[in-house]
């Protein structure tokens, strides 16, 4: 009798050690799986905060910046290099605004040509006189004259927009 209870402990226990190991594992892989999920969503999350990142850059080049342009200006620690960075764009931007215009000088005829040349007159003229304005209200330091600058950049490329948009639109 005192083996057949020993052997009944004994498989009581094993028993025991299995639904043990058995809940244990279940535990485990209950685990494993909450956190791929939450590794999931944290990836998910990333990848939805990188798209919101490239929309924004996106969104901010359109507006008349290059991505060349705000990548410069992030890296710029000084007034020097961000007049350097703006004084490049300004280039990129003018060349934009020729080549837009061009392509819609070309492209028009007639009445709507000389609107177009009429147009941009009275831009050039628009843009000048803002251009002094920026001058007569600056502070006349470094800070104000950079600014001066970007607001400038900024006209440019909202003008070449304006003209790529007519050219893409058919015009």
């Amino acid at each position: 009798m005192r083996n057949s209870n020993a052997i009944a402990r004994h498989r009581l226990v094993w028993a025991f050690i299995f639904m043990t190991v058995s809940t244990c594992s279940t535990a485990a892989a209950q685990q494993s799986a909450a956190q791929a999920q939450a590794l999931l969503q944290q990836t998910q999350q990333i990848q939805q905060m990188q798209q919101q990142m490239q929309q924004v850059q996106t969104e901010q080049a359109s507006n008349g910046l290059s991505a060349a342009y705000l990548e410069c200006r992030k890296q710029a620690t000084g007034l020097d290099e961000r007049r350097r960075c703006i004084q490049r764009e300004q280039r990129v931007q003018q060349d934009r605004l020729d080549r837009a215009y061009d392509t819609l000088r070309y492209r028009l005829s007639g009445s709507d040509r000389a609107k177009l040349i009429d147009a941009q007159y009275t831009w050039q003229q628009s843009n000048a006189q803002g251009e002094a304005l920026d001058k007569a209200l600056s502070r006349r330091s470094q800070e104000a004259t950079l600014q001066n600058a970007e607001a400038n950049l900024r006209r440019i490329g909202a003008r070449a927009d304006q003209l790529e948009g007519y050219a893409r639109s058919g015009h």
